[in-house]
């Protein structure tokens, strides 16, 4: 199985809609029903049987329609969380992106963010080493930001908030940083999921935020954090924007029952 290949799969037109831009921004391969075909996708006729070849061809699969349907489609095929592809879920809307299966050891976490970071969808992840934490980060850089000074950003914040760095649950941050290389370094030498959010998401952002000159250019009112509030469910700042030499950082506290008393 190559561990680069992701296919996102629909059912319905409309589902086919979301799927396709879905498949365009990450570069996937695209399986739509013969029915209901209108883009340059590879078609099947049985959905059954396109989910077998799925499994045994992607690392990644998209599934643009019900979470019954892929139940029932995926219980069959299923071996181990360290063989099994990285299935998530979507609806035709774009509402969310739900972690179904090999979350953490299959990567389906990190590919709901991905999916998140192209739709503005809430990740759904259930996994417990990963949802019990609360606090995320929304960072804004330079361009050319090292991944050593996003390091020692996030580690000073971190510190500034009274919290460790193993804590944080998310790194947020705008849309124009997803090829910011040192960025993504920074995520992937610390092991915390990415998500970077569209620009849409900002024209109606539900927070009130300090505006910064930096943004301005990007015609956004600020970076860290409506990225910071807005990554998660229920947040609280618990670190205004502080700049550490040329990266920002906020940080929030997702205010849930139980877990935050």
């Amino acid at each position: 199985m190559n561990t680069d290949k992701i296919a996102v799969i629909a059912v319905t037109q409309k589902g086919a809609i979301q799927a396709h831009f879905i498949a365009e921004r990450l570069k996937a391969d695209l399986y739509l029903s013969e029915k209901i075909s209108r883009y340059d996708s590879i078609t099947y006729s049985s959905l059954k049987e396109c989910f077998e070849k799925l499994f045994e061809n992607y690392h990644g699969i998209i599934a643009v329609m019900a979470q019954g349907i892929v139940t029932r489609m995926v219980a069959p095929l299923l071996d181990s969380k360290y063989k099994d592809p990285a299935v998530v879920v979507c609806d035709e809307v774009g509402r969310y992106a739900i972690s179904a299966l090999s979350g953490h050891e299959g990567g389906a976490n990190r590919l709901a963010h991905r999916v998140a970071s192209v739709t503005g969808a809430v990740p759904v992840i259930t996994t417990a080493t990963e949802a019990n934490k609360l606090f995320i980060a929304g960072v804004g850089c330079r361009k050319g930001a090292s991944k050593e000074q996003i390091i020692s950003a996030l580690t000073a914040a971190c510190s500034d908030a009274k919290i460790e760095l193993a804590d944080l649950r998310l790194i947020a941050s705008a849309w124009v940083k997803e090829n910011e290389q040192g960025l993504l370094d920074a995520a992937e030498e610390l092991g915390i999921y990415l998500r970077f959010l569209p620009e849409h998401l900002f024209d109606h952002c539900p927070y009130e935020v300090e505006e910064t000159a930096a943004a301005r250019h990007i015609g956004v009112r600020a970076v860290a954090e409506p990225c910071a509030l807005m990554a998660g469910f229920n947040t609280s700042l618990i670190l205004k924007k502080t700049i550490y030499e040329n990266v920002t950082v906020a940080i929030s506290k997702e205010m849930t029952r139980f877990l935050s008393e």
